[in-house]
């Protein structure tokens, strides 16, 4: 199960965040990423929300996507824009300071793809619904959004060992950053609603995770 403290915590540190997060979880964030870049099409027009330092996006890139970029930390952002300077990547990966409330201005079937990660477990249940509708706004026919998140586990049992684990991690979060997080109840659900066909829904670590892969109907994107 992932743990949103060291999250914030290591946040304060972003220069360092990816290897440091990559250790305190063995590798575990490193492979929701991959994974999750390995749903995106080669040569795709991708949006990624709350990108963070841009490790996603890199390895989105390398496997030919170009990528756009939106965040609200300008500590992440500037590790990114470094990250865009050392590895050449200006020209397919931009980005700019952004909060979900400000998607709408976003244009109309312009992506192959949209991907979250680890994002819209942080958003209020008004923000997370507004994200998604606006993802499915903005991909094209046959585009495909990408989740990857904690969610609740289907069984009261497993619910039930999920919030025993996570209450006193989320206290100290709280401590360190003023900041919540609840594991997604109904994504599926509320992807579908948005209009968006569910493809895949790939639960992991006790239930507690799950990656969703969903379609804007329409014809599939090269």
């Amino acid at each position: 199960m992932f743990s949103y403290v060291f999250m914030k915590i290591l946040e304060m540190r972003p220069g360092s965040y990816d290897a440091r997060m990559d250790r305190v979880s063995k590798g575990r964030v490193r492979a929701v990423k991959e994974a999750v870049a390995g749903e995106i099409l080669a040569g795709g027009h991708v949006l990624e929300i709350g990108c963070g330092t841009g490790e996603l996006a890199a390895m989105m890139i390398q496997r030919g996507a170009t990528v756009d970029g939106f965040d609200l930390s300008p500590a992440m952002l500037a590790v990114a824009g470094k990250r865009i300077e050392d590895e050449g990547l200006g020209g397919r990966f931009s980005v700019r300071p952004l909060g979900v409330d400000g998607m709408d201005r976003l244009p109309d079937r312009a992506y192959d793809a949209v991907v979250a990660t680890l994002v819209l477990s942080e958003l209020s249940d008004d923000e997370r619904r507004f994200a998604i509708k606006h993802a499915a706004r903005v991909l094209k026919p046959g585009g495909r959004l990408v989740v990857a998140d904690e969610v609740a586990a289907r069984s009261m049992s497993r619910r039930l060992f999920q919030a025993l684990i996570r209450l006193p991690l989320m206290a100290l979060t709280y401590l360190v950053s003023r900041a919540l997080t609840r594991p997604l109840r109904n994504l599926t659900n509320e992807v579908a609603a948005a209009g968006l066909v569910v493809a895949k829904e790939a639960r992991s670590h006790g239930d507690a995770f799950a990656l969703v892969v969903a379609r804007r109907p329409g014809e599939e994107t090269d």
